[in-house]
């Protein structure tokens, strides 16, 4: 019970100043649209109601319900999620997992295409993006929808002290699709940035310097929470029916918080945005026009 304490308060601690980081932004955002009026800006919003989603989904879901007790007061409110909202509810914490690697690698690709093509792509990307969020949200469900014609449970567990949401789906079949898109999103997300990093390094910019530094920052915690996720997870079949995999599931959604708010927090400290962008990709043209 102490560590679940201990889980809580470090989520409340990097969750609270991230929850208010994106409420400000979306207020700046929103009242000086003619500024961001940006496919970056379009991706940033969208991917921010996932995150934060994720963010309390995980919170009430995986934390909160672990120091419940089953006399505490919040146990009825556990107890009394039943049916197709707690079938919902237990769906959406592994379907949130395709969704936030498929948004990483549309952000990835994004921050490449924009940078080689800016005055082309750029148009391109605010016209369709929200087509791109919307397939990324609903095509997982060619999955996840398994878990809608599976029994769910919420089951008070005397080893943790808490309540879990469970499902007879077994789970090997839970990540049977899901860990080899991790896989593949992470390879694509690292080959993105990578390129993206290497064509900002062949090029002459006055900007060359602060940019590399911040697409190496991006690319190095993006990276490390998308594998730290995929371990934790393979981890947990291999593991699965022992007290380490109970363990290690509670430890898995800090590997979602930091591949949705801790990285989006260090791209508005960063400042990679659509000025960024744009500038580097004028001195780009710039560059190029010189060399021709």
């Amino acid at each position: 019970m102490v560590a679940n304490w201990v889980y809580i308060l470090l989520s409340i601690i990097y969750g609270l100043p991230s929850i208010f980081l994106y409420i400000f932004s979306y207020f700046i955002i929103i009242n000086y649209r003619k500024s961001f009026d940006s496919s970056f800006f379009n991706l940033y919003i969208f991917d921010g109601l996932f995150n934060l989603f994720t963010y309390l989904n995980g919170f009430v879901f995986f934390r909160l319900n672990s120091v419940t007790c089953d006399t505490c007061f919040l146990s009825s409110f556990y107890k009394n999620i039943t049916g197709i909202i707690l079938k919902f509810i237990v769906a959406m914490t592994r379907h949130m997992a395709y969704v936030q690697y498929g948004t990483t690698v549309l952000i990835s690709a994004n921050r490449l295409s924009v940078l080689l093509k800016y005055n082309v792509l750029e148009p391109i990307w605010r016209k369709y993006t929200w087509i791109l969020i919307v397939f990324i949200y609903f095509l997982p469900f060619l999955d996840t929808h398994r878990y809608f014609t599976h029994n769910a449970a919420m089951v008070y567990s005397d080893e943790t002290e808490g309540y879990n949401g469970t499902t007879s789906l077994p789970v090997g079949d839970i990540f049977y699709y899901l860990l080899p898109f991790m896989v593949i999103s992470t390879i694509c997300s690292l080959i993105l940035n990578v390129i993206s990093l290497l064509f900002v390094k062949s090029v002459k910019l006055q900007t060359k310097t602060k940019v590399e530094s911040n697409f190496l920052i991006i690319t190095t915690i993006t990276c490390t929470a998308q594998l730290f996720g995929m371990i934790l997870s393979v981890s947990i079949v291999i593991l699965a029916g022992t007290k380490i995999a109970v363990r290690l599931a509670q430890i898995l959604p800090f590997a979602s918080d930091g591949l949705t708010l801790l990285r989006e927090k260090m791209k508005m400290i960063l400042g990679i945005r659509k000025s960024n962008l744009q500038a580097v990709s004028s001195q780009v043209l710039q560059a190029r026009s010189l060399t021709s």
